[in-house]
C-alpha cells in the first residue's frame, strides 16, 4: 500500500480513475502523470515525475486489505 490506511489507499485510487490531479503520496514533491503518456496504452498505470514511483492501480486494487 502507499498510504496508511485501507480508506486512503481507496480515496488514492478513485482520484486517478477520476482523472483528477494527485500529488505523489511517497515523496508529496509532483503530480503524478501517466506511465505510458506516449502510447496512450492505459490510463490505469500512473508515475511520479520526480521520484519515480509508479503505481499500477489495478495491482493496488487487488492489493487493498478486506478490512
Amino acid at each position: 500500500m502507499y498510504t496508511n490506511s485501507r480508506e486512503e489507499e481507496v480515496k488514492l485510487l478513485k482520484r486517478l480513475w477520476n482523472r483528477q490531479p494527485t500529488t505523489c503520496p511517497k515523496c508529496g514533491r509532483a503530480q503524478l502523470v501517466y506511465l505510458h503518456r506516449k502510447a496512450k496504452k492505459s490510463d490505469c498505470d500512473w508515475k511520479c515525475p520526480d521520484c519515480g514511483e509508479i503505481y499500477r492501480t489495478i495491482n493496488m486494487l487487488k492489493d487493498l486489505p478486506n478490512s
